[in-house]
């Protein structure tokens, strides 16, 4: 599906977008498509392809707010100035005021959602309907993201989206989770990412509705032997530092997805632990190798032998939390935080975050890891130090300017 051919080329379709459109055809949510489904797949891109090439006059492969208006009259919408300039904050990811096909085919899929969502609750077809809180908190849920991602500069938002299960991570989400982390990791405009949980929690781990599922059961042991992991991305090694902003629970599977994060912003109420201990769900997330580097084998143990909660102060005081905020400020917090360490000079701060990295896990000595930090070190040193110390003698750099 990534392959799929348009404009006469093969140029891949952007991963979330591919999701997107199998997700529209998964009938039994095996996260592919059947041959029969193929076709309707192939019928659909056919239509999305001929609306937009016949508004993409200068053949650019993007199209503006005005073409994606006339685009989407084509389809028999009508829709207001403001909600165009919505869809294009939201899917134009080159931030050139443009779409590009494969983001104009996840506008229209939204778009579809939505307008079955409220063909739904137009129960009298007069045109209007009443939403409620529950309902209409977020129109991406509505349209069935369990992941939302948010682009702020350099910065990337990315937010489990299951406020319903506590932000429980099932096998949908957890590829969501990791086809967002990579595509941060590989964006060469993106420095640092935020990983928060929507409605009140960050993630109370694998969802256990699924687990008990005997289908899913055997696709999950599919992923734990063969996969990255249950939980989606917590089994990567990160080139770039991600922060996570911790709320409510972040337990089980969830505590995973924290550590996998260089640093934690943690809110006051926050609970975090090893709960899987009383079910029987072993830590296969990596738990039992980043909690033991994190704060030392003594204190892991403790949390993990006994699925005891550990609160926001005793996390600080452990290491496991490197602040902690008031409720409701930590993607806050973690926002600014990641601003001010994308401000850095960034191959330098890589280079060092790769070397700690490697010495922490990998290296077989300190001779071997001393001398990745020399190895990584020395190029930055042509690349950006020169440049600093010169920025620095010419008054920059002090008082917190660093670029």
């Amino acid at each position: 599906m990534v392959c799929l051919a348009f404009f006469g080329t093969w140029t891949p379709f952007n991963p979330v977008t591919v999701r997107s459109i199998i997700s529209m055809f998964d009938r039994e949510n095996k996260g592919g498509v059947n041959f029969n489904e193929f076709a309707g797949v192939w019928k659909y891109i056919t239509d999305w392809q001929n609306i937009f090439r016949t508004y993409d006059r200068d053949n650019s492969g993007f199209i503006d707010k005005n073409e994606l208006k006339q685009a989407l009259t084509g389809f028999g919408y009508r829709l207001s100035d403001q909600f165009y300039s919505t869809l294009i904050e939201k899917f134009d990811r080159q931030r050139k005021g443009q779409v590009a096909f494969d983001d104009f085919i996840q506008c229209c899929i939204v778009l579809q959602r939505l307008t079955d969502v409220f063909r739904r609750y137009d129960t009298d077809q007069d045109g209007w309907i009443q939403v409620s809180y529950e309902h209409g908190e977020d129109p991406r849920t509505v349209a069935g993201q369990t992941v939302v991602s948010e682009r702020r500069g350099s910065v990337v938002t990315v937010a489990i989206n299951r406020p319903e299960s506590r932000n429980a991570v099932n096998q949908e989400t957890a590829r969501c989770l990791l086809e967002e982390l990579q595509a941060f990791d590989s964006d060469k405009d993106l420095n640092v990412a935020v990983l928060c949980g929507k409605g009140g929690n960050f993630c109370a781990g694998y969802d256990l509705k699924e687990l008990a599922n005997h289908t899913a059961t055997l696709k999950l042991e599919q992923d734990v032997t063969k996969g990255p992991g249950p939980m989606g991305p917590s089994r990567l090694q990160l080139s770039k530092p991600l922060i996570a902003a911790v709320s409510g629970f972040a337990v089980a599977g969830g505590l995973e997805l924290a550590l996998l994060a260089d640093l934690r912003v943690v809110e006051e109420s926050a609970i975090m632990g090893v709960f899987c201990r009383r079910f029987g769900v072993p830590l296969i997330d990596g738990g039992t190798v980043r909690l033991p580097h994190l704060i030392g084998l003594s204190r892991a143990l403790d949390l993990i032998l006994t699925g005891r909660p550990i609160g926001a102060q005793e996390a600080l005081a452990y290491g496991l939390a490197n602040r902690v905020v008031p409720d409701g400020q930590a993607l806050h917090a973690a926002l600014e935080l990641a601003e001010k360490i994308s401000s850095f000079p960034q191959q330098c701060l890589r280079a060092d975050r790769s070397s700690a990295m490697y010495s922490c896990y990998d290296a077989p000595s300190f001779t071997e890891a001393m001398q990745y930090e020399i190895d990584h070190g020395v190029p930055v040193i042509q690349s950006e130090a020169i440049t600093g110390a010169t920025k620095f003698t010419s008054g920059e750099g002090r008082g917190g300017k660093f670029s």
